[in-house]
């Protein structure tokens, strides 16, 4: 009986372009089955085809920030192994539109000594930015692309970016924005502020607009993009003094905290910027027996794929909840972690990536 034909190279890429975003490690396997395939894969038509139809990027990897000393880079993708993951003595303040934002020195929240540095894990390059206003007493920042409202952000983790720094001192809230197109920070505006810490968690963004949390969980700060206004949002107030972390779900903003062993989410209700609480999950059934949680153990979001990160309260372990699935994951263990940032983004392996993986398998022989 004579072989099957073979199928078009059409229908091989329409099946290639179906494996799953979030496992790249797949279509290095692919690529290895004749030169065809590898040709396909390594294509940018292939790449952008891709991304066009999964839309969401998967998250390939987590910034974990430990007490007393720097970040480390946690892959969750297999076959994704950035180029260099030695991040020093820099800790990860934000991540997003395929690049993470990590700071550098300085001892405690001020900035004198500090420096930013902007890092591209796919391709390792990595940009070194001053700090615009050393005396802050405290101070964080955040990272997105320079096109933002006019980009699909599906393949843009090269072009234009910009860093918006924030603190607060001296009761007021400062914002200056730099652009790597002008290769300036811009002027600086301010508004008056109660005297609080600026929250080391990742910023949200919502549309044109970021929001900044306070570490008394009362407050959140939103900056306007377009217009550059900055206004505050009140949280609510409960009698155990919650600390409500902004997160993003159903492209809204929405707030989480944590309860004893219960999940708690909150959204705007639309009346003068309100909030009603319209979800509880109970984890006491999916967690470990000695697993113990606080309201300050909400430490992280992935935007875009509905999963929260939760600390453990010793800092030992980190948990992920899928909020379509209520299902608990494990995903990190054995460090004092304070903070998580997910790296998000589209990796499909190029011409260099999977000469590499021949050179290791020739190797094996």
């Amino acid at each position: 009986m004579a072989p099957p034909p073979p199928l078009m190279e059409e229908l091989e890429e329409e099946v290639l372009l179906r494996f799953p975003p979030h496992e790249p490690a797949l279509l290095v396997r692919a690529s290895l089955v004749c030169k065809r395939w590898r040709r396909l894969v390594a294509g940018p038509g292939f790449r952008r085809r891709f991304r066009e139809l999964h839309r969401t990027p998967p998250m390939l990897g987590l910034l974990c920030n430990i007490a007393g000393g720097a970040a480390c880079f946690v892959p969750t993708a297999a076959a994704f192994h950035v180029p260099d993951a030695d991040l020093g003595h820099r800790r990860a303040l934000d991540a997003r539109h395929g690049r993470v934002l990590l700071r550098r020195g300085g001892s405690g929240n001020q900035g004198a000594g500090s420096a930013l540095m902007v890092w591209d894990p796919i391709t390792g390059e990595q940009q070194e930015l001053s700090i615009p206003l050393p005396c802050m007493f405290s101070w964080t920042a955040a990272i997105l692309c320079a096109a933002c409202g006019r980009c699909d952000h599906l393949d843009c983790h090269r072009g234009p970016f910009l860093v918006v720094f924030v603190g607060s001192g001296s009761g007021k809230a400062f914002i200056c924005t730099y652009s790597s197109d002008a290769g300036t920070w811009s002027e600086t505006i301010s508004r008056e502020q109660p005297n609080d810490y600026i929250d080391l968690m990742s910023s949200v963004l919502v549309g044109n607009a970021l929001y900044f949390g306070f570490l008394l969980g009362k407050l959140l700060l939103k900056y306007d993009l377009e217009t550059r206004q900055m206004s505050v949002i009140g949280l609510p107030f409960t009698s155990s003094m919650a600390l409500w972390r902004p997160v993003v779900l159903h492209n809204g903003l929405e707030l989480a905290t944590m309860h004893g062993s219960k999940l708690c989410m909150w959204s705007q209700n639309g009346v003068q910027a309100g909030w009603t609480e319209n979800r509880v999950i109970e984890l006491e059934t999916q967690l470990p027996s000695d697993a113990f949680f606080t309201s300050h153990d909400v430490v992280g979001f992935a935007d875009g794929i509905g999963v929260i990160f939760l600390r453990e309260r010793s800092g030992l372990a980190i948990f992920t909840i899928d909020l379509k699935t209520c299902k608990v994951k494990k995903v990190c263990e054995g460090k004092n972690i304070y903070s998580v940032v997910p790296y998000m983004s589209f990796y499909t392996p190029g011409i260099a990536l999977l000469g590499f993986w021949f050179c290791n398998i020739l190797n094996d022989y």
